[in-house]
């Protein structure tokens, strides 16, 4: 198996679409570049997806968000019901704040 860059962003910086191509530039927030730069990301990573595939990818992150929050929320309803039973003796079984995605 080859092995894939990994990047991280911690948003967008800018879109720039021509000739059918998206060029989605990821920036990272640093303490340096929160220093120098006035607080302003700087760049971490170039995306390049093909404008007939945005509504594709669009559409996995949206699902993909949608399933993290319903997990979330599975989470804290679990937390609530182990600190309601924590006080009755029951012992709790997970971390807090922890859930796994395999989806």
């Amino acid at each position: 198996m080859t092995s894939i860059p990994t990047v991280f962003g911690d948003g967008i910086i800018d879109v720039h679409v021509a000739s059918g191509v998206a060029r989605i530039t990821l920036g990272v927030q640093t303490s340096a570049s929160a220093a120098v730069k006035d607080g302003k990301p700087e760049p971490s990573a170039l995306v390049i997806v093909p404008v007939l595939q945005l509504p594709n990818l669009a559409r996995v992150l949206a699902d993909v968000t949608r399933q993290i929050e319903a997990r979330a929320k599975e989470v804290a309803a679990s937390q609530a019901g182990a600190q309601a039973n924590q006080g009755q003796g029951q012992p709790q079984d997970q971390v807090a704040g922890a859930f796994r995605f395999n989806g």
